[in-house]
């Protein structure tokens, strides 16, 4: 286990494990700049709580949408 703050970054495999979400979309949302994340020599690192902040923006425009507001 890691300590989560603004200081840690983990790869996508790890990210995907700690959220309980599918790597593949994961790296879809990297690729549209939906969610953050530094790339370290070729390699995605993902902060944890930068993305749980992303994802949380995320779901409230999708809820949005869905209610048609």
């Amino acid at each position: 286990m890691f300590v989560d703050n603004e200081n840690t970054f983990i790869s996508l495999n790890r990210l995907a494990r700690h959220f309980g979400l599918p790597k593949d979309y994961l790296r879809e949302l990297a690729d549209k700049s939906l969610i953050p994340f530094l790339n370290v020599k070729g390699h995605r690192r993902f902060n944890p709580s930068a993305v749980q902040v992303a994802l949380d923006r995320f779901a409230g425009e999708k809820v949005e949408e869905t209610d048609g507001r």
